[in-house]
């Protein structure tokens, strides 16, 4: 048994390490909220088995329940990818898309059926007075006759519920987020992005995506002269559809400990959006990065600092995790970074640093780095009664790590803050 066991006694031990977990669960929670679609990618299905509705995913369904309207899944499972009824067409990723009428004209299709809705029920009601950043692809079947303008995504409330008419141009509604007018999205090779933020009111419990311009107002082409002879109409696929909030932070993960040989997961699950914002490197190589995805399995073989730099529709923010092997029991080496205190917060010209249990006498230098990891200064350091003080005057403002680092290649640490 480690002396720090011996120490705490078997029964606080087990009392900090169920704490542990707790905190462990909180973080894992607080990192899953970024993309409020559910769903995005249309990956998840409740059932493969015929008709081929939307509602087969799971989170998406037409506006109205009972009348799909011109709406679609686009799957592997019904062996119609790449294979469409609408042309020839990959997923933007993955195995699924969606798709629905964006336009379609008398007398190819009758007025009262011309339009189709793609509705989400988010995670989550969007908070209010926040600006999210809105994304999603969109692709025109090989099969329309015409390329259009209006493709937009609205964000509303539970009054989405009393729309009965799905097939008609819901023109009464405003997309918070829409295509330029006038351009006019013509591609059915590849997927066009379509983007914008736009500030919540706090109501919003769905978002819709679909052409809310009347036939008039739709601005179009010609892009198929042979199927312009059938009418004029315009189906669209869509996939990869996220909304996440732009002041969202980066998060690569708390700072971990790892057995050699062995693999730890680092930043957030993975999902649609969050996944294409975040670029992983490894330090000190900030040239070449090692991963474009939310979260990943890394597997060291020394003391290794991760960086994941994170773009929200322009926003850049970075965040750093540090993976330390060490040959201890890892619940071990976090119950001893749990017991590890700085103050004050935030600091100015000194940052004190205490144990409130004999751990000290374990480390015998420290480091401090940057918020993106870089390494600024290294020095001895030697804890009196679990206490000792560190130097932070040449320190600017800012956020900062302080790594403590001692025998059997343990090293702990936490962040900080300067501010004068």
């Amino acid at each position: 048994m480690s002396k720090v066991k011996k120490l705490l006694g078997n029964w606080l031990y087990l009392r900090i390490s169920l704490t542990l977990i707790i905190c462990f669960l909180n973080i894992v929670s607080y990192s899953q909220i970024a993309n409020y679609i559910t769903n995005g990618g249309f990956e998840f299905l409740y059932s493969c088995n015929q008709p081929d509705d939307v509602g087969k995913a799971i989170g998406w369904r037409s506006i109205d329940s009972i009348q799909f309207g011109s709406s679609a899944l686009i799957s592997v499972c019904y062996s119609t990818v790449p294979y469409t009824g609408g042309g020839f067409q990959y997923p933007f990723k993955g195995n699924n898309f969606s798709g629905a009428d964006a336009l379609c004209s008398p007398t190819m299709c009758s007025t009262n059926s011309s339009r189709g809705y793609l509705r989400n029920r988010l995670k989550y009601k969007l908070d209010a007075g926040k600006t999210y950043c809105v994304k999603f692809y969109i692709n025109v079947t090989n099969n329309s006759s015409y390329g259009v303008d209006g493709i937009g995504m609205y964000f509303g409330d539970n009054s989405i519920d009393t729309i009965t008419k799905t097939n008609l141009p819901l023109t009464y509604l405003t997309p918070q987020i829409q295509n330029l007018n006038g351009n006019i999205i013509t591609d059915t090779l590849n997927w066009t992005l379509i983007s914008g933020t736009f500030v919540a009111t706090g109501n919003e419990k769905y978002g819709v995506v679909g052409n809310f311009k009347s036939d008039a107002l739709t601005t179009k082409t010609i892009i198929n002269v042979s199927s312009a002879s059938l009418g004029v109409f315009c189906e669209f696929y869509i996939d990869d559809v996220s909304c996440i909030p732009i002041d969202l932070p980066a998060y690569a993960g708390p700072d971990v400990f790892c057995i050699p040989g062995n693999s730890v997961y680092i930043g957030r699950p993975s999902d649609v959006g969050i996944d294409e914002a975040c670029t992983w490197y490894k330090l000190p190589n900030m040239a070449t990065p090692i991963a474009t995805v939310a979260g990943l399995w890394v597997s060291p073989v020394a003391n290794s600092t991760y960086v994941v730099r994170q773009d929200i529709c322009g926003t850049i923010k970075y965040d750093t995790v540090a993976v330390t092997m060490s040959g201890l029991d890892i619940s071990e080496a976090s119950l001893i970074n749990d017991h590890l205190n700085i103050y004050p917060t935030p600091a100015k010209d000194e940052l004190n640093l205490s144990f409130d249990i004999d751990a000290g006498d374990v480390f015998n230098s420290i480091a401090i780095y940057n918020n993106l990891g870089q390494l600024l200064r290294e020095e001895e350091l030697k804890f009196i009664n679990h206490k000792a003080t560190l130097k932070t005057n040449d320190l600017p403002n800012g956020v900062y790590i302080v790594k403590l680092k001692g025998k059997n290649n343990i090293e702990v640490g936490k962040r900080f803050v300067i501010a004068r």
